[in-house]
């Protein structure tokens, strides 16, 4: 039987309660609907006190919260999330909720193109099978916590994961945000490594090269230790960047620390799957399951071919040499190669220098005081070749020795010769009459060619095409190089306001100066000289280094000189 309110108090009271549990009910139906993010947090405040028909058997106590994490009956879930992370021990379930998935403000696009093709289903049939790599599974908690609305704190070590599941569940808003503000200023040399590594295991190619090209471009600079744990092929890609900067024997010293380390963390796997299978079965799965070791994690034939490779290394480092060749050993196919680019002859080129040779030599001397672990190390053969390296290699350094001296006793003619015709050159300029008030003369100092030092004569060269006035060069007779040579200091103009000098050496038949060194390029007249700061031309060998200091000397003319000395 109905019992019906007995006065039009009640009536009126019953009413105004029925319509109001009717507006809010309608309210939180709304809120299913469209929800943006900043309204996320409504969802979550609506009180089931307020709505007594939607929290039929519930707490009636405070607000209730949609939360994944709690008994999925209490929380009313309506879907299931069954993560795959390829361990074999099956499928990990999440149970969610539709409202906030396919609803919210931080609605995922995947789930909804996945309910869309499940529509023949009851909702609480709702399944969503994911297979994700063991690295984006660890991180399926805190990326549902950011979907119901928790603050969600990215760093170096979770950005990779958290972009990928972002990608993979079509949540845009958190990718762009990781993309494109965090990373870019969290990634650089520091970090380079680590995102590498976490991109590798993610397959999130873009990421991962990003990550080398930083490490690539600052080789030098890269601590090997952080770089330890990559894959032989992130290395290789690493060593063959377009834009690797680093020297040759530096790069040969960074792969020989890597591939020690790499050796250490292999010794230090294989010793834990050991202890594993000398445990019981349980202890024994959960350590192969933690040390498990894959195939492409070997330092292959190829792998070292290439990390050595003579395009990339074509200088071993002395110290390093004797390691690359007792490391080779364990692949024949790379140390049985010939040929002057060869890892094999290139480790015998660097141990026949003067540093090496004479370790060695100290250590056959007396093997007690001097002990020499790594030759020692090596077998017979290899013994053979390096003492048949260095005996050639000393033989090369007492010809250079010879070639050094004799070049030695040459230059120092050539200067003393220079030096005698600049003197009488000076002072034939200084004892003739001249119309000018005075001598202009030019000083060079500290260069590298010998003879190109000294006293330099102003002569005039004719008029100037392009300035329509008399151009001014400086020339000293020498000799260099056993031959009679003009150096000649001169001017040319750079663009329309600009000037520089140049310092070239004239053969006696020819017209025309090979440029030797450069000045500065200056801004007006092209008489006003640079003093410092000149530069050696181009790649130009054996004349460095360019002259310290270029500057004018004017002195008063003989004639002038002598009246003013009768004067006095």
């Amino acid at each position: 039987m109905i019992s019906l309110p007995t006065s039009i108090e009640g009536i009126t009271e019953e009413t105004k309660k029925a319509f109001n549990a009717f507006d809010l009910q309608k309210k939180f139906e709304q809120a299913t609907l469209a929800v943006s993010c900043s309204d996320l947090s409504s969802i979550q405040a609506i009180k089931c006190t307020d709505i007594p028909s939607a929290c039929n058997g519930r707490d009636m106590e405070g607000a209730f919260t949609l939360d994944w994490r709690a008994d999925p009956f209490a929380s009313m879930s309506d879907l299931t999330l069954l993560v795959y992370d390829g361990s074999g021990n099956g499928a990990v379930p999440y149970y969610v909720h539709t409202l906030l998935l396919v609803h919210g403000g931080r609605k995922s696009g995947f789930v909804v193109e996945q309910l869309k093709l499940q529509n023949n289903g009851k909702r609480s049939d709702y399944k969503i099978e994911l297979y994700l790599p063991p690295l984006a599974a660890k991180h399926i908690p805190a990326f549902l916590d950011h979907v119901y609305g928790k603050e969600l704190k990215i760093t170096t070590s979770n950005a990779p994961p958290l972009r990928y599941l972002a990608n993979r569940f079509d949540l845009r808003d958190l990718y762009k945000s990781i993309s494109t503000k965090f990373i870019p200023t969290d990634l650089e040399i520091g970090t380079a490594p680590m995102y590498c590594a976490l991109a590798d295991q993610l397959k999130d190619f873009e990421l991962r090269d990003k990550a080398i090209k930083i490490m690539a471009e600052r080789m030098d600079k890269l601590n090997i230790n952080s770089v330890k744990h990559l894959r032989p092929v992130l290395m290789r890609s690493l060593v063959q960047w377009e834009k690797l900067e680093c020297s040759s024997e530096e790069l040969s010293e960074k792969v020989a620390l890597w591939l020690r380390l790499r050796t250490e963390l292999e010794q230090a796997r294989d010793e834990a799957l050991i202890g594993g299978n000398k445990a019981g079965d349980e202890s024994r799965n959960a350590s192969a399951s933690s040390t498990r070791k894959d195939d492409d994690e070997d330092i292959t034939d190829e792998d070292f071919y290439w990390l050595t490779h003579v395009q990339y290394m074509p200088k071993i480092a002395p110290s390093e040499a004797l390691f690359f060749l007792k490391f080779g050993s364990q692949y024949p196919q790379v140390m049985s190669e010939l040929g002057s680019g060869s890892l094999k002859s290139r480790c015998l080129a660097a141990l026949s220098g003067k540093s090496a040779v004479d370790k060695l030599a100290a250590h056959l001397e007396n093997k007690d005081v001097t002990p020499f672990e790594m030759y020692e190390s090596l077998d017979s053969a290899s013994k053979v070749e390096l003492l048949e390296a260095s005996l050639v290699g000393a033989k090369k350094m007492l010809t250079k020795k010879d070639e050094a001296s004799k070049q030695q006793v040459v230059n120092e003619k050539d200067t003393k010769r220079s030096d005698e015709i600049m003197y009488k050159t000076n002072h034939e300029s200084s004892s003739s009459s001249s119309p000018a008030d005075k001598i202009m003369k030019v000083v060079v100092m500290g260069c590298g060619v010998q003879p190109a030092n000294g006293i330099y004569i102003y002569k005039e060269s004719g008029i100037d095409k392009k300035t329509s006035s008399s151009t001014i060069v400086y020339e000293k007779e020498a000799v260099w190089n056993q031959k009679r040579v003009t150096f000649v200091l001169y001017p040319t103009t750079s663009g329309q306001y600009y000037s520089q000098h140049k310092l070239g050496v004239r053969q006696r038949n020819s017209k025309k100066p090979q440029t030797l060194y450069n000045s500065p390029t200056v801004m007006g007249l092209s008489g006003v000289i640079p003093e410092l700061a000149w530069e050696v031309e181009g790649d130009m060998e054996g004349i460095h280094p360019p002259p310290q200091f270029v500057g004018k000397i004017e002195q008063p003319p003989a004639k002038s000189l002598s009246k003013s000395l009768n004067s006095v």
